[in-house]
């Protein structure tokens, strides 16, 4: 990351110079090495310290990385450490030092000191969120310094944070005390992390779906498969709930395709469907010549024309009209459209991806069958959080961290600690989360409201308890847009009358309700025995063979069958 402007209350974080901090040392020796009677300042005295240093009185929380292993070598950094602290405090007795030891045994283990980053670095993003690090590469081993600039340079590190390198004055050649340390490696992932489709937004857009930090099989599946399917130039519809992230997903496969103009990646083509009429959409997508409608005073290009070479994300999909179903057909078919009002054809090289919140029946009804054939060719599904509840420790941290950039509330009151955000994750373990990321969120703003009110601010046990009353608002979904047997237990839930449920659908299946209603509790049942190593039957009181056959009912319920569906 460049290095703009110096951040306000920067964090230095660094490993301890074995040879070099506090000073400069004799090869192999623990004595300093004089130059005019005086010892010699290492990197961290350097940066910190010297006249010619830009951070100089400007740093004051440090963070120490160093090894603390039984073996040989422990000794020289258990000295160095205490040394450095030593004149650290000497010189600015109002430092703040953390020490982060590392078990490792070999400071020369590129693979051992990747695995301590790669876990450590979260951990501290968490405890100083928002907080700009300033990444000190100098000292330690050529190792840790690679890693360091590797890491950094390949999007493992969340920002904010920049990297520098000291030189001290025997070594500087006219070069500045501390300079930026900046490869400029364009990334996947940092590219992913700053692309949006244009026209879609939402709160569940802004959560990146990192593989890395996946912990059910079920997501690396998926995104396994999604990796293999974003080389082809075949369509591909995603399924899942509103809040899953299928905006997110969309734009993964695209940075993940040959189907890319780099220079639209920070706005590429991408339309919400139920945002527009059939005319204006029409417009949207194909473009119009000046005179084609009233209002229509010069020439537009569509979003086809500028998908050429690219890809278009029609998100929303169940809501585009018949008429253009077929238009985009032909489209899709010929890679040929006609503007509004034109008369010559043109053409559109384009990759489609296509998403809804419909289940597959809602979907068949409303989308003409040949259309739907062609978008649905590859069809992935992205799981509500309910189904994959490991996910939720990593997805609910980088939900707060947004919710709390977003609001701009000062840094002091948006801090909790981590007995706050596991009180939260086991609270949305135990829920059915019916709006996914955007729950979170939804959470993230109250517990934030709650601490940042500036007349009677929550302390952070109140302000998560003001927080989770949102899990019993539901306001992403009524009764009516849940399937019988979730309408049901809903209503059983609040005691409230099923009226409305009755003009909705005419007639209860009760048969399949049942069913549905037995199958959750069945899966439900067998999933916390797995997870707590238990017998079914210390959980309820039917036998394991009931269950069993509970579970694996056939339902005609279209949620269920989706949910185990990959494609028609």
């Amino acid at each position: 990351m460049s290095q703009s402007s110096l951040a306000t209350n920067p964090i230095l974080l660094s490993w301890i110079a074995v040879n070099n901090d506090p000073f400069e040392r004799e090869r192999g020796k623990s004595t300093y090495r004089l130059e005019n009677g005086e010892p010699i300042p290492g990197p961290t005295l350097t940066l910190l310290f010297d006249d010619e240093s830009e951070y100089k009185g400007k740093i004051k929380e440090i963070i120490f990385l160093h090894r603390k292993s039984e073996k040989t070598g422990h000794a020289r950094e258990s000295d160095a450490v205490e040394e450095t602290t030593t004149e650290l405090k000497k010189r600015d007795p109002n430092l703040r030092i953390h020490f982060e030891p590392w078990a490792g045994d070999d400071p020369t283990d590129h693979q051992g000191i990747f695995e301590f980053l790669q876990d450590k670095m979260p951990e501290l993003r968490r405890r100083f969120a928002g907080r700009e690090f300033l990444i000190h590469i100098s000292p330690g081993t050529p190792s840790m310094q690679t890693i360091w600039v590797l890491m950094a340079e390949t999007g493992f590190f969340e920002p904010p944070f920049h990297l520098v390198k000291s030189y001290r004055k025997n070594e500087r050649r006219g070069r500045p005390a501390v300079v930026p340390v900046e490869l400029g490696i364009d990334t996947f992932y940092k590219v992913y992390k700053s692309s949006r489709p244009v026209h879609v937004s939402s709160e569940d857009q802004r959560v990146e779906w990192d593989p890395g930090k996946f912990q059910t099989e079920r997501m690396r599946n998926l995104f396994i498969e999604a990796r293999r399917f974003a080389h082809l130039n075949v369509p591909i519809l995603l399924l899942g709930e509103r809040g899953t992230g299928k905006t997110t997903l969309a734009n993964w496969i695209r940075l993940h395709s040959p189907f890319r103009q780099e220079t639209q990646d920070d706005h590429w083509p991408a339309v919400a469907c139920g945002q527009y009429s059939p005319e204006t959409m029409r417009a949207e997508l194909f473009g119009y010549k000046k005179g084609a409608f009233t209002g229509a005073t010069q020439d537009k290009e569509g979003l086809l024309s500028a998908a050429n070479g690219d890809t278009l994300f029609l998100d929303e999909v169940g809501d585009v009209s018949r008429d253009l179903q077929r238009l985009l057909i032909k489209a899709l078919e010929e890679k040929q459209y006609l503007p509004l009002g034109g008369d010559k054809p043109r053409s559109s090289d384009f990759r489609l991806l296509t998403a809804t919140n419909l289940d597959v029946d809602e979907l068949k009804s409303r989308l003409d069958p040949d259309f739907l054939d062609r978008i649905s060719l590859v069809t992935l599904r992205l799981p509500p959080l309910r189904e994959i509840r490991e996910e939720l420790s990593w997805l609910w941290e980088t939900a707060y961290r947004l919710a709390s950039a977003r609001s701009k509330v000062a840094k002091k009151r948006a801090t909790l600690g981590s007995e706050h955000h596991r009180r939260v994750v086991n609270a949305l373990k135990e829920h059915l989360l019916p709006g996914n990321i955007r729950d979170l969120f939804r959470i993230a703003y109250r517990i934030l409201a709650a601490r940042s009110d500036p007349h009677v601010p929550l302390d952070p046990y109140e302000s998560v308890e003001y927080g989770l009353l949102a899990l019993s608002t539901e306001l992403d979904r009524t009764p009516l847009e849940m399937n019988p047997a979730q309408a049901v237990a809903h209503a059983f839930s609040q005691a409230t009358p099923l009226d409305a449920l009755f003009d909705k659908v005419g007639r209860i299946p009760t048969k399949q309700t049942e069913q549905d209603l037995r199958r959750f509790l069945a899966e439900e049942i067998r999933r916390v025995a797995k997870q707590r190593g238990v017998p079914v039957n210390e959980l309820c009181d039917v036998s394991d063979r009931t269950i069993r056959e509970w579970a694996n009912q056939k339902t005609g319920n279209t949620a269920v069958r989706r949910k185990n569906a990959s494609e028609y």
